[in-house]
């Protein structure tokens, strides 16, 4: 464990300066993301009268096997020769419990006060939250610290999920960047010999085949681009926007469909800029809204909402349609899976990893009433400028 030495007194560190400042969605951004809400969490602890001492012991996977360590305490406070080599030796860990529990370590060759709480049942056994109380704990303070205990636990479970997924990802990246480089040139001679043919072929069977032929590579050729989109890892360009202007340039693209369905758009009309990349972000909104036109009855709604919530926007998307099956909610964002007859089975997928390398969440759940709704949620930047009233109109 790096933060602990041979020497006999140490004043431990208060780590500062935490809030993500690399670029979105790279491993270092997650990882300056988890400490800093790892440091909130034990700065509130240490907060506590009673409390003179916290650290969190946790293991992130981008940063190999290592156990990593935050540490924050009541100044000045330090610890004994002994003290340090008992905790560093994390003997005292052997009979640790699944359930989340508060406990005191017991031992002889250490001052009483020190109390330990594993991160509940799915967290491993050497990820745990340990502190110094200068006198007995009260039972609020004891909830109050099993709660930050549950809270970091289920944001390091979400850390790691989301770990796996954007490697899962990157070998998808790497896999279609190759496999559509491979395709690309026969496919385009494919097209092209097609082409030729239906220009030299007098009308006959064989011409309208050739047509078929030269209809066939060119939508081939639409869905390559799309997986191919799905797998670019493109540098974000960031710039300050209206969500409200983005998701109705959004709505204007598809309003010939809109109309067709006969379909009614109950939209917010609330303004509210925050830094994204528009063209990235519009696709991500847009691949939702067309899953959502699609699966509208004729003379449905579709409602489109977004705030702040607890600091970040939220932009949710819900239609009137069948909902979704068991098997959707568990296969949704895997690439290919679809059940559009004429889909790819990709928008969502893209739509996933947009919102993932802007720092946000893309989720999904039945409506209460009837229909799916999905949700976005993208992390604040900058204040938000109310520019106008929320017109919510239906």
């Amino acid at each position: 464990m790096d933060s602990l030495t041979n020497n006999p007194s140490i004043g431990l560190k208060l780590l500062k300066n935490l809030s993500p400042q690399s670029e979105k969605g790279t491993p270092q951004y997650y990882t300056q993301k988890l400490k800093h809400f790892l440091q909130l969490q034990i700065e509130q602890l240490a907060a506590q009268p009673q409390i003179q001492w916290t650290r969190v012991v946790y293991q992130d996977p981008q940063m190999s096997d290592r156990q990593q360590v935050i540490e924050t305490s009541q100044m000045p406070f330090s610890f004994a020769k002994e003290t340090l080599a008992y905790l560093q030796n994390e003997g005292w860990l052997a009979n640790v419990s699944s359930a989340l529990a508060l406990k005191p370590i017991d031992a002889e060759t250490i001052e009483k006060g020190f109390y330990y709480c594993h991160f509940g049942e799915s967290s491993q056994p050497n990820q745990y939250l340990l502190l110094f109380a200068k006198g007995p704990l009260s039972h609020t303070q004891r909830q109050f610290i099993k709660r930050t205990a549950a809270s970091i636990g289920e944001y390091l479970d979400e850390h790691q999920q989301n770990w796996q997924h954007r490697q899962k990802i990157q070998i998808l990246e790497h896999l279609v960047q190759r496999v559509g480089h491979q395709l690309r040139h026969p496919l385009g001679l494919i097209s092209l010999y097609a082409h030729n043919l239906t220009h030299l072929l007098a009308p006959s069977k064989e011409q309208e085949q050739a047509s078929v032929i030269c209809k066939t590579a060119h939508s081939l050729n639409q869905t390559l681009t799309e997986i191919v989109q799905c797998a670019s890892s493109k540098k974000l360009q960031i710039v300050p926007q209206d969500i409200r202007n983005l998701v109705h340039k959004t709505l204007e693209e598809f309003q010939g469909w809109i109309s067709e369905k006969d379909i009614q758009v109950c939209c917010s009309d609330r303004t509210l800029i925050l830094k994204l990349d528009p063209l990235q972000i519009k696709q991500a909104i847009s691949n939702l809204l067309s899953n959502a036109i699609h699966f509208s009855p004729q003379g449905a709604k579709i409602f489109i909402d977004w705030q702040e919530q607890q600091g970040d926007v939220l932009l949710t998307l819900r239609d009137e349609g069948p909902g979704l099956s068991t098997e959707d909610l568990q296969k949704l964002f895997k690439p290919f899976y679809t059940r559009r007859s004429e889909g790819t089975g990709l928008g969502l997928a893209i739509a996933q990893k947009v919102v993932l390398d802007h720092g946000g969440k893309l989720w999904a759940r039945n409506a209460p009433k009837k229909g799916a709704e999905f949700s976005i949620s993208l992390p604040r930047l900058i204040p938000c400028i109310n520019l106008s009233e929320d017109n919510t109109a239906c």
